[in-house]
C-alpha cells in the first residue's frame, strides 16, 4: 500500500506543478459544464418570433393577432405587414414564424364559408421547427374553441349547455419523467458525461506518456513494483478527481442548471463509480501504449464526436442501423447515459438499470485488467548489465 501512495503522491506533485495538467484535472470539467449549462438554461424555448401578416384588417382577424401576443410561447414582431416583408424577416432571421390572415376572413367566416389561414414556420432548425409548429396549433386550437363556444352562445345555449357540448370529448394527457420538455433534462446530462469522459480521459493517457517523453518511464519499468501497483498509484489521483468532478458536476447541474436528478442516490454513485474506473483504466491503457502525449491527444479527439452521437441518448436506438447500435454497445459513454437517465429523470429501480451495471461491470473489469497487463522487468538489470539513466536504480522512496 505504501508503494502505491508514493507514486500516487509522486503523480500529484506532477499534476499541481504542471498548470494545464492541473486546469485540466480540476478546472476544465466546471467551467465546460457552466459554459454548456449557460446555453441550455432556459430549458424551453419560447418568445418564439412570429410576424402577422393580416391582410383582412378586421376585429376578427386583429383578435388572432391578440391570441398570438397574448400567448407565452410567441412574441409579435411589428412592422411586416406584407408577404414580402416576411419572406425577407425569414431570410435575415428576424422571425422564425409567420400567420398570414386572407382578405375578407371575417365575411367569410361570418357566410361559414371555408376560410383558410396560411401560417409559416422555419424548419432549417428542428428545434424552432417543432417548437413552432406545435405552439401554433395550440394558439389555433384554442381560438377555434373559443370561436364555437360563442357561436353556440349566440344561438341561445346556456353556458352550461355550451359547455356540455364542446366537452363531449375529453382529451387528458398525462406528460411522465420530463412534462415540461425542459431540454435541459433531456441533454444536458449527456453532454457532462462526455465532458468526464474526454477530459478524465485526456488527462490520465498522459501519465505515462509524460514519463515516457521524459525518459523517466524505464524506471517505472526497472523498479521492483509490481505493474499493478504502478497502475494503481499513477491512476489513483486521477480516478479521485473524477469521481470528484462527477459528484460537483451533478450538484451543479441540479444546483444552478436545474436538471432533474431524482431516484436513488446510492444507483447515481455506483454508475459514477464504474464509468470512472473505465475511464481511468482505459486511459492509462493507452497511455503505456502511446508513443507520446500528440499520439494520445489524436486518439482521444477522435473519439468525441461518435460518442454522443451513437449513443442512443439523443436519437432512438430503435432508429439507428443495427452495426452502428453494435458498435455504439461497446463505448461504457453509452451504457452510462442510458442508465444515468432511467435512475435520475426516470427514477427506475434497481431492476430496470441493471443490464447497464451488468455492461459497466464488465467493461471496467476488462478496462483494469488491460491496464496492468502492460509489459515490465520486475527486476532491475544485473550491475554488470547496461547501465540506464546513470544506472540501475530506481527512487528509494519505491522500494
Amino acid at each position: 500500500m505504501r508503494q502505491i501512495l508514493n507514486i500516487a503522491h509522486y503523480e500529484m506533485l506532477h499534476i499541481f506543478k504542471e498548470k494545464i495538467l492541473f486546469l485540466m484535472v480540476f478546472l476544465v470539467p466546471l467551467g465546460y459544464a457552466a459554459l454548456f449549462g449557460a446555453a441550455y438554461v432556459s430549458a424551453v424555448l419560447n418568445n418564439v418570433p412570429v410576424a402577422i401578416v393580416d391582410l383582412d384588417d378586421s376585429k376578427l382577424s386583429r383578435e388572432i393577432a391578440a391570441a398570438f401576443a397574448n400567448s407565452p410561447h410567441f412574441k409579435v414582431i411589428d412592422g411586416i405587414k406584407t408577404y414580402a416583408e416576411l419572406q425577407e424577416g425569414m431570410k435575415n432571421g428576424r422571425v422564425r414564424a409567420g400567420v398570414i390572415i386572407p382578405e375578407h376572413f371575417e365575411q367569410d367566416i361570418s357566410r361559414h364559408a371555408l376560410t383558410r389561414v396560411l401560417t409559416i414556420y422555419d424548419g432549417s432548425n428542428l428545434i424552432w421547427g417543432y417548437n413552432t409548429r406545435k405552439y401554433i396549433r395550440e394558439v389555433f386550437n384554442d381560438f377555434i374553441a373559443g370561436r364555437a363556444a360563442s357561436y353556440l352562445a349566440g344561438l341561445g345555449y346556456t353556458k352550461n349547455e355550451v359547455r356540455a357540448i364542446m366537452d363531449t370529448v375529453s382529451l387528458n394527457t398525462e406528460v411522465w419523467y420530463n412534462p415540461t420538455f425542459s431540454y435541459t433534462n433531456f441533454l444536458y446530462m449527456g453532454l457532462i458525461m462526455i465532458i468526464l469522459h474526454q477530459i478524465g480521459l485526456l488527462s490520465v493517457s498522459l501519465t505515462v506518456t509524460r514519463e515516457k517523453e521524459r525518459r523517466t518511464w524505464l524506471q517505472f519499468l526497472s523498479a521492483p513494483v509490481p505493474a499493478w501497483k504502478i497502475f494503481a498509484g499513477k491512476a489513483l489521483p486521477y480516478f479521485v478527481a473524477g469521481f470528484f468532478n462527477y459528484a460537483l458536476l451533478l450538484w451543479f447541474a441540479a444546483r444552478f442548471i436545474q436538471v432533474k436528478i431524482g431516484g436513488s442516490l446510492p444507483l447515481i454513485l455506483l454508475l459514477g463509480l464504474l464509468y470512472d474506473v473505465i475511464i481511468t483504466a482505459a486511459g492509462f491503457f493507452i497511455s503505456t501504449r502511446a508513443p507520446n502525449s500528440l499520439q494520445v491527444t489524436r486518439y482521444v479527439m477522435l473519439l468525441s464526436v461518435p460518442l454522443f452521437m451513437i449513443s442512443g441518448f439523443t436519437w432512438p436506438w430503435t432508429h439507428i442501423p443495427a452495426y452502428i447500435n453494435f458498435l455504439a454497445r461497446l463505448l461504457p459513454s453509452t451504457w452510462m447515459m442510458l442508465g444515468f437517465r432511467q435512475v435520475a429523470l426516470k427514477e427506475l429501480e434497481m431492476s430496470y438499470v441493471l443490464p447497464h451495471i451488468w455492461a459497466l461491470i464488465l467493461m471496467a473489469f476488462l478496462a483494469v485488467l488491460a491496464a496492468v497487463t502492460f509489459p515490465k522487468r520486475l527486476n532491475p538489470p544485473p550491475d554488470a548489465g547496461p547501465a540506464i539513466n546513470s544506472g540501475p536504480s530506481y527512487p528509494s522512496r519505491w522500494k
